[in-house]
């Protein structure tokens, strides 16, 4: 068991965690931060906001050993080009 620590950058900001989670392995620990992720980029889009979320993981020597980015992206495509241009995709 190690303890892992999700330093969570926003935007420009680090934001260290002091506190930790104990995992049994690596591998364990990245699907908790990828999960987190995912949970704080669902809460930023609710706000509006599609910045990337990123998670730096670290182990108990201040080694980082995993980095998770979720990533979401919004793309408009102008209809109107589609109606007035039925063969265009």
């Amino acid at each position: 068991m190690t303890c892992y620590y999700f330093d969570v950058y926003d935007r420009a900001e680090l934001v260290r965690d002091e506190d930790g989670t104990v995992f049994d392995s690596v591998d364990a620990a990245a699907y908790a931060a990828a999960r987190t992720a995912a949970e704080i980029g669902t809460g930023r889009l609710a706000k509006g906001d599609v910045s990337d979320v990123i998670i730096a993981v670290r182990d108990e020597w201040e080694q980082r050993v995993v980095t998770v980015t979720a990533s979401m992206r919004i793309e408009r495509h102008d209809l109107s080009s589609r109606i007035s241009h039925p063969g265009n995709v």
